[in-house]
């Protein structure tokens, strides 16, 4: 029997629909991508897994040539605020706050089960030995019931107001004679330039990984003292340990991504206090357990219809749906810019898979791109968790 024949024939099917296949390298992890060093064998959960789409899909889309691409940066978030814990007995008798500008805003939430709502008029203010009774230092106020008018959900009892120019800044001693609760007092300064900005230094955080937080109070002062935890979403804590670097003080997390549930958000609590003031800031993180990632190889064709195919390698450690995306760019005239968009997925077991982006005949010509190619920002993303399992910004040249 020939079999040189059917093996020929089949080479031959295979091979008709491409031109021009070889073997490809990603450019190296740079800095700001995201790159998991260890994998994990344990799926999503089976409530995420049943609700995946089975069926692979595949598509591109055209880019408008004017458009501007620049990478996400994380949020920075600028502190004038704080929040302390006073008991009733603190209150009855007196709790000083200490602030840094005029005009404060000042909120009381009952802790526990509200024993009644505290009344505007029994808020006595002393500050640069006056005192302020009866409300007579406060600008306005409001009650439960009208902060639920404004459209504010806190808890029942909670009395909120804003202090006069004339109590004006620095010590000032907040009374409530007849306090039958304790508080969670929060101080809002909107005209203070005392601010503690908090942020990390990426927007995803891979299981295995580091991050940094990164904290600075103004233009770079010195803290008296810092100190913060990062929050999964089922509540579990980690310490941050601040050191400073420069004008920030940075607290470097080792981040293990298998605490509680894992993927979602987790909270970066931070509080400080510089120049006598009192400063808490909160921002968060996106948490991920990576499964999968690029293999590091791919090939690239240029397909008899005139598609232009990557198929990029995929190492999976658990089953999920994987999806790979990223953006074309080309010459269009002297100029190198994106043109296109494409996006791929499918179920993918454990082992070494792969997947492909596709840009189609119409949308290349419609992007008005010529070679030579390439495609960057590739990400790939496990649909079973929502989450980033990889990122490069520099993707591959074509």
């Amino acid at each position: 029997m020939n079999t040189i024949r059917p093996l020929v024939l089949t080479l031959a099917l295979v091979l008709a629909g491409t031109a021009e296949a070889r073997e490809l390298r990603l450019a190296a992890p740079a800095a700001g991508d995201l790159s998991p060093t260890q994998l994990v064998s344990s799926p999503a959960s089976a409530e995420k897994a049943s609700r995946l789409e089975a069926a692979p899909v595949q598509f591109s889309w055209v880019l408008p040539a004017d458009q501007t691409l620049s990478a996400p940066l994380p949020h920075r978030a600028d502190s004038r605020e704080f929040w302390t814990r006073v008991s009733a007995q603190e209150l009855s008798a007196g709790k000083t706050l200490t602030t840094s500008a005029k005009g404060a805003l000042i909120r009381l939430s009952p802790i526990g089960q509200a024993k009644g709502a505290a009344d505007p008029l029994q808020v006595e203010i002393t500050a640069g030995g006056q005192t302020f009774a009866r409300g007579d230092g406060l600008k306005n106020s409001a009650n439960e019931a009208e902060l639920k008018a404004a459209g504010t959900s806190f808890p029942s009892g909670t009395l909120a107001f804003q202090l006069k120019d004339e109590v004006g800044q620095g010590d000032i001693t907040l009374r409530l004679p007849k306090a039958a609760n304790d508080y969670l007092v929060h101080v809002f300064e909107p005209n203070s330039a005392e601010v503690l900005s908090l942020q990390t230094d990426r927007i995803t955080a891979v299981h295995g990984g580091e991050f940094k937080v990164l904290a600075r109070f103004n233009a770079g002062d010195t803290a008296q003292a810092i100190g913060g935890f990062l929050s999964s979403p089922t509540g579990e804590q980690v310490e941050l340990s601040f050191e400073r670097e420069g004008d920030d003080y940075v607290a470097k997390v080792r981040h293990d991504g298998l605490i509680g549930e894992g993927e979602g958000l987790w909270e970066i609590h931070t509080f400080a206090s510089a120049n006598g003031i009192q400063r808490d800031a909160k921002t968060a993180i996106v948490s991920s357990v990576p499964r999968a990632r690029f293999a590091g190889t791919a090939d690239h064709a240029k397909t008899r219809n005139g598609s232009l195919r990557l198929r990029v390698d995929v190492s999976v450690a658990a089953a999920s749906r994987f999806e790979v995306r990223g953006i074309l760019f080309g010459r269009d005239g002297k100029a190198v810019r994106a043109g296109a968009m494409a996006s791929s997925a499918a179920i993918l077991k454990p082992g070494q898979q792969s997947l492909d982006l596709v840009f189609d005949a119409e949308t290349l010509a419609k992007s008005g791109l010529s070679a030579p190619y390439s495609v960057r920002d590739l990400t790939l993303v496990d649909q079973g968790s929502l989450a980033v399992q990889e990122s490069r910004a520099a993707g591959i040249e074509l």
